[in-house]
This record gives structure tokens, sequence and C-alpha cells, in this order.
């Protein structure tokens, strides 16, 4: 938790934001870009920058960088891939890189509060990745309320042509494969923009291409007609190929043969706090004698907690007589053979059954109900591990992502806290470059994020009072009227409430009246007159009656809201009933909501409003 979180030395802060500055990343957005300094010219305080540059030792040369001291809620995902602005498809790379320059750190999957972390300042020349000349590392902008893409484009690149800015949008949409629906950003989203936008494509051909869309090609030596040139053929230009994505769902792990990824294996069950081993030999006493086997054809997964391990069959090859012998070992041994074409999910959940794990369908979400917020969690794995001697079991959801999961901190440690964990396996990038990383999100409890919570009083009359401001409404109260009902007949009354809203003139009647009070009232004051009965509606009924008088067309209902976005969005959901208006961002609801929990809502740029 945070509060338990040391804070980051100031001077280590100060280094991290000079070197940042000097670094060949790319600047944050909303920084000023400086151009560089003629020749001969140097400023005081780019002399001090360059004394913060830090080099170390990899593969026999010399790395420049910085040494990042660790601040609550930092990863290395938020350090290289949302703050530098790194590709995500080479996480991975990186991760192995920043593992050898810094030895001390024992796991990067968990970085302690107060460490310091030497971050390469150019990791893909180290690796020697090659960057197409013009286009640069990608910078990373998370959208505010109010944003689309043309309006990003615009305001945070300067783009405002109208072919460029189409020619833009479709660079960015190359850069973002998992965004499917580009006309719904979601407050605090990630989005990878170029880090320079190239020129719109144009045929080669001159002007007539570009406009027709064709290619012209000379075709052979032929006599010109009079006042041609050339003759010409035109052939339509190639149609681009459509990019495939392959989503990554919680059920891929069933796509995937477990013989090509051992390794993710490996991580899946390492999860729970097993050890797989793969090399050298495992040797067992049999009756007829010491049998050794390869653990490179025969991997061993064993958990030293529990007691138990098991042997992995991965050609299902061992004689029965040998399996009986390993089996007879005692209950904690075991032998799972692995059928031809068998997927890495159903392997898993062998190997997890045979090592005491209770196996729950993968197809059902886990519930768990505080107070008025259900929250919903899928995975591809739903384990819940042995009671301890004290009672006490864990439900651990595990799913195979790529990029990795995007669930923020806090509601990992706040699930943490009801017993359950939730793991994020990142898919090896090649079968050269395989990594994993757990708990990798996108921020910290609060990070930039104010919740916007409001409690409307009890009182009937003071919540029509809040809406109405909700809505930026001036309105009179009590205002006194006499109407003539008959000739000879006059009624001294009020209205309760007289406002203008969207061009028309409304007064609320806070009870019942006559239809001939509400044709002199309107025929007097030129208003639609509407009864609220304030004694006999509930306060929900009284929302719903007001909102319907502002032209509303809401109900009272449960609301879904994903934590996570792309392929994996209904891995995490968190419900709760109430009144939504998504273009006030106003979320009314009668059912309390976890101080811990208001922060989501405050990220979905929800102002949460309670009443009774």
């Amino acid at each position: 938790m945070e509060s338990a979180m040391n804070p980051v030395p100031l001077k280590g802060f100060l280094s991290l934001v000079l070197t940042l500055l000097l670094g060949s990343f790319l600047p944050a957005f909303g920084a000023e870009q400086k151009l560089p300094p003629a020749a001969g010219e140097e400023t005081k305080g780019e002399l001090r920058l360059r004394k913060t540059v830090k080099t170390r030792e990899y593969q026999g040369r010399s790395v420049e960088g910085e040494e990042r001291v660790v601040g609550p809620g930092d990863s290395l995902w938020r350090m290289l891939i949302q703050e530098k602005g790194l590709p995500e498809k080479r996480f991975g790379r990186y991760v192995l890189l920043i593992g050898s320059l810094n030895p001390n750190l024992k796991k990067l999957d968990v970085l302690q509060v107060g460490d310091t972390v030497f971050i390469p300042t150019r990791p893909d020349e180290i690796l020697g990745i090659q960057i197409p000349a013009g286009k640069g590392e990608a910078r990373v902008y998370r959208v505010k309320k109010g944003d689309h893409l043309f309006k990003i484009l615009r305001e945070q690149f300067g783009i405002r042509e109208e072919r460029q800015i189409h020619g833009a949008a479709g660079q960015v949409k190359e850069l973002n494969p998992r965004k499917k629906n580009w006309n719904l950003l979601f407050v605090g989203e990630a989005i990878r923009f170029p880090g320079k936008f190239g020129a719109p494509t144009v045929a080669a051909t001159g002007p007539e291409t570009a406009a027709t869309g064709t290619e012209k090609a000379a075709v052979g030596p032929e006599k010109a007609r009079p006042g041609t040139e050339k003759a010409v053929q035109e052939i339509p230009a190639p149609k681009p190929v459509p990019q495939v994505v392959e989503v990554i769902g919680l059920d891929y792990g069933q796509r995937l043969p477990v013989k090509d990824n051992l390794d993710v294996l490996g991580e899946v069950v390492g999860a729970l706090g097993n050890e797989t081993q793969r090399e050298g030999e495992e040797t067992l006493l049999l009756q007829e004698g010491t049998i050794r086997i390869d653990r490179s054809s025969f991997p061993v997964i064993g958990n030293p907690k529990l007691g138990r391990r098991v042997v992995l069959d991965l050609e299902g090859k061992m004689p029965a007589s040998v399996r009986a012998g390993v089996e007879a070992q005692g209950a904690g041994t075991a032998v799972v053979p692995v059928k031809k074409g068998a997927s890495l999910h159903d392997v898993a959940n062998s190997l997890l059954s045979q090592l005491g794990f209770q196996i729950l369908p993968a197809n059902r979400s886990i519930v768990i109900q505080d107070a008025g917020v259900g929250i919903h969690v899928k995975g591809e794995w739903i384990v819940t591990t042995p009671e301890d001697s004290g009672g006490k079991q864990e439900m651990w959801i595990i799913s195979l992502t790529d990029p990795p999961g995007k669930t923020p901190d806090y509601l990992r440690e706040y699930l943490s806290l009801k017993g359950m964990n939730l793991k994020d396996i990142l898919l090896p990038l090649s079968p050269a470059s395989v990594s994993s990383v757990s708990s990798v999100s996108t921020g910290s409890r609060g990070q930039g994020v104010t919740s916007q919570v409001e409690r409307w009083p009890a009182d009937k009359g003071a919540i029509v009072d809040s809406l109405l401001r909700s809505y930026q409404i001036p309105f009179s109260t009590d205002r006194e009227v006499s109407v003539s009902l008959r000739e000879g007949i006059r009624l001294d009354t009020k209205i309760d409430r007289l406002f203008e809203f969207g061009g028309k003139k409304f007064a609320l009647l806070f009870r019942s009246a006559g239809n001939e009070i509400k044709r002199s009232l309107e025929e007097k004051e030129g208003a639609r007159v509407v009864e609220i009965d304030l004694l006999s509606l509930s306060s929900r009924n009284l929302i719903l009656r007001a909102l319907e008088t502002l032209g509303e067309r809401v109900a009272y209902r449960e609301h879904h809201f994903p934590a996570t976005e792309g392929a994996g969005r209904d891995k995490l959901i968190m419900t709760v009933h109430g009144f939504l208006i998504p273009h006030k961002s106003l979320l009314l609801t009668d059912r309390e909501i976890p101080k811990d929990l208001e922060t989501f809502f405050g990220e979905k740029g929800l102002h949460v409003v309670y009443f009774q």
C-alpha cells in the first residue's frame, strides 16, 4: 500500500529529472522541445546535465544510462513503456537487458521503493535493433476528458490540414493494432503516437496518381499518338494488405501447444510457488535399482511447501513399469503423460491438480461483492491453493497477455487483501526471447487522478436543487403567483421551482394540482408545469422523474466498467447500480462504493454522487 512506502529521496528524484532531459528518449507530453545549441554554444544547465550520466559495462563495452530511484507505483513497464515510450513488443528483451545491467536486483517484476535501477539511454542500440530513419521511438499519451483522435493530433501535434490529419490518424492506428473502436476513447487510456509523423503516402508518378489512386507504367516502344509523348497503361495500385492481429483472449492457452511453450508453462505453475527443473538428472531409488531420468526430456515440477512433485512425460514414452515405480515413491509423486498436440491450458491444469491445487472453471467469473460494488474476475486459470495450517486459502487468477495487463496496482492490492491474486504472464516474443512479468500495471493508487465524490442531502427538495445545480441550471424557489381559475375566482399559490432549460421554461410543483390550476399557471407563466409529488415518491423515483423532465432517457440499473482494455477487457469488471449520464460524466447511486474503489471511477472520468 502506498501509505507504507518510503518517499523517494529528493536528490535521486532531481537526478532522474535531469537525466531524462538529456537521454535520447522522447520528452513527456506538454514539455517544450528545444533545438540543440549551435556549435560552440553550451549552457550551464547542459553542463550540469552531463554530470548525471552514468555508465555500466555490458558485454565488454561501456553503456550510458541513468540511475533511477524506485518510487511508489514504479515498475519496469511504467519506466520503459509508459514513460520512455519504448515499443511494447520488445518489452521482454528490455527486461533481460535490465536484468544483465542490474545484477543487484533479484526480482525485476517486484521493485522495492528506494532501490536503484540502471536504465540504459539507448536500449535498442545495445540490442542491435535498427530504428527506421525518421520514425524514432513512440510517444505514449493518456486520454483526457473530451479527447478524440483528431483533437489530440491537432492540439498535441499541431497537425491541422485535413489531408495530413487523416494520414497521421492512420499511422496512429498502425501503432495501436489492438485498439478496435476509435470512436470511443476512455479517460486514462494509453495511446501510442509516432515520435515523428511521416509524410502522407503519395505515388511517385505525380499528382495524377495521387488523385486517382493508380500508377502509370510505360508499355513498350509504341508509336505515340499525335499530341502525346508516350503510350501508357493505367494499373490499379495494389490494395494494402490488412494487418492481422491475433487476439490474446482468456482461452488463448487452449490454442498453444505445450511442447513449444514449456517456458510459459513454467511461469504458470511457478506463479503458485512450484519449481520447474529442466536440467540435470532426477535420481530415484526403485526396487529394481537406481533410475536416472533426464530432466530435459522429462521435466520435474515440485512444490517444496506441499511436499509434492510431478514428472512430465512430454512424449508419452515412459515405460509403464518405470511410471509405476516412480509413482510408488509415495503419494506426493506422480507422472503426467502429455498427449500429442496437448495444449498449454490442459497440461497446466493436470500438473496443478496433481500438485494439490483445485482448478475452477475458467469460463465463469469469480464475483466479490463489497458494499455496493460487484467485482467480476476472469482468467485463463482460476486456481485455489490448499489450506495452510492456519486454515487460510487463497485464489489465483492467471492470464496470458501480450502486452502485459494494465490492471492498476491499487486494484491488485485491493483484490489481494480479499484473498484474490492476479498474475499476468507475458507471452514470448520469439523462441529466443522468453520473458514473463507478474503484477505489471499502469499505475498506482490515485496517480494523477482525483476522485470526484459528492453526497446529496436526504431532503427531497434539496435533491432536486442539487440535480439542477449539477446541470448548471439557475432556478428560483417558492415563487408566489396569483392565477384566475374562473371569472371572479383567483388562486394565490406558489411555484416550488422555476427554471429554463433547453430553450423551454419549466415550473415544478412539489404536490399534486388540478388540471385547471396547471392550465392557468401555464398561461400566466408560459411554462410547462410538472408535478413531482415529494411525499409519494422515493428518492430513486424522484431523481428518475427529474431526469425525465430534463429530457434524459435513463434507467436505474447495473452498470459495467472494465478495468482493462483490448481483448482482456472482460478479465476484471466493476459493477454498480445507479443512474449513469454519460455526456455529463455523472453517476448517481444509492449503493455505497468502498473508499478504496472510488479512485477507479475517478479514473473513468466519472463524478460519483451518493443519494439516500
